[in-house]
């Protein structure tokens, strides 16, 4: 098992990760979260400019098989937004 990020993932591996990862917060991808203010009133900040900045700045861990691992349901992601 190794890590990988997105951006260096085949596009089916990388299509299989924007289906299994549906938290993420991109202009491309609003989850149900964050439509949901906080409990001062203020909305989450977007945390990526797109999908593909997501992919850029997310790692996977890949099986030796070269597929998404089934045992590890989460994976690490360094927001590069906002930009204030």
């Amino acid at each position: 098992m190794k890590t990988i990020k997105g951006r260096d993932m085949s596009l089916k591996l990388q299509r299989d990760a924007l289906n299994r990862f549906v938290h993420r917060y991109t202009r491309d991808h609003i989850p149900q979260w964050a439509k949901i203010p906080r409990d001062n009133g203020k909305f989450y900040p977007m945390q990526f400019a797109s999908d593909t900045d997501w992919l850029e700045h997310t790692v996977f861990w890949i099986t030796a098989k070269g597929e998404l691992s089934n045992r590890h349901n989460y994976c690490q992601s360094t927001p590069t937004w906002p930009k204030d």
